[in-house]
């Protein structure tokens, strides 16, 4: 045993010089070394606590250096242990975190890895890229427009007294989940009476798509952060109004038959999207709710519409705009 230990001592004495981890004085198990100091000074003496290496020693002094020996041995396997774990890299915020701790705390979900999927990531949800609708016809170049949102909500107030933005906030609102339940649950119908002609009709065919694919788009953990009006504007034809919504949600495609996913993950990401809203300039508030209340805005009775976006009961063609608010744009900012 001694010659073994021998050359272990033999080469920690050759290692004069070296310097301790942090480089000041440090202590383990009452032992203390200097700070730039080795472990041995590297002459003919060996470690003092180890009489069985130099100059003899022996019997229980043999005993206590081969146990000192063990337990600095341990120390150093410890300390080099601790040392490496503070340079490793942190592992990434998983998937499953919980939407209603983090979002709107200042914390953005990591992005799901990329795929080589042909499907746009990127595109605003419900709609893909090409598909989001289009302004009713002869609507003003401007009715977008960012800016003047007071003086557009005033406009509005002017012919429409009864108006009240956060009435109206709200109700959008709502009309942003049916969407995305109607798309989710790949059922066009739902979305009827809330979305115009035409965005309902491109809404329609892409989750006719997805049916003939058997794939169906999962919005999961869906909120909403904020909403708030962004784009206000009425003219001799239209109001306009367009709400901007932060919203977060996983999102990802599943295989209907083997619930495999199969673009995307489950992954929470933030986005925003610019709605837009539209009505003739000559409909007003109804005091009974309009189309965004599931009410009719003509005759006042519970919302049933065909898909013509006509109500069954007084066969006015509600979702027109001609009566009432109906979404009939979607932009991702």
């Amino acid at each position: 045993m001694t010659a073994p230990l021998l050359a272990v001592g033999g080469l920690l004495a050759r290692a004069g010089g070296g310097h301790s981890f942090g480089g000041g004085g440090g202590s383990s198990g009452g032992l203390r070394g200097s700070g730039g100091s080795s472990f041995s000074s590297g002459g003919g003496h060996g470690f003092f606590f180890f009489p069985f290496f130099f100059g003899g020693g022996g019997g229980g002094g043999a005993i206590l250096g081969l146990i000192l020996f063990i337990v600095i041995l341990v120390v150093i396997v410890v300390v080099i242990a601790r040392v490496l774990a503070m340079f490793r890299t942190p592992r990434p915020l998983g998937a499953s975190a919980d939407l209603g701790s983090s979002y709107g705390a200042g914390s953005v979900p990591a992005p799901p890895p990329s795929s080589s999927s042909p499907y746009d990531d990127t595109r605003p949800i419900g709609v893909p890229e090409g598909l989001r609708g289009a302004m009713l016809p002869g609507s003003s170049p401007v009715a977008m427009a960012s800016d003047g949102v007071p003086e557009g909500v005033a406009a509005i107030t002017a012919h429409d007294p009864a108006f009240d933005e956060s009435a109206f906030i709200g109700e959008a609102e709502r009309a942003f989940f049916v969407v995305q339940q109607a798309w989710t649950e790949l059922k066009p119908d739902l979305s009827r009476r809330v979305m115009a002609d035409g965005i309902w009709q491109q809404h329609r065919t892409q989750i006719e798509q997805y049916v003939a694919q058997g794939r169906r788009n999962v919005l999961e953990q869906l909120a909403v952060g904020s909403a708030r009006i962004v784009g206000a504007h009425s003219d001799q034809s239209y109001d306009t109004l367009t709400l901007r919504f932060l919203a977060a949600c996983a999102d990802y495609d599943i295989d209907v038959k083997s619930g495999k996913i199969v673009r995307g993950d489950r992954s929470v990401g933030q986005w925003t999207e610019d709605w837009v809203f539209q009505r003739a300039s000559s409909a007003t508030t109804k005091p009974q709710g309009g189309t965004l209340s599931s009410k009719c805005p003509n005759c006042g009775a519970p919302l049933d519409l065909d898909l013509a976006g006509v109500c069954s009961y007084c066969r006015a063609p509600v979702m027109s705009g001609k009566y009432d608010w109906v979404l009939t744009r979607i932009d991702q900012v």
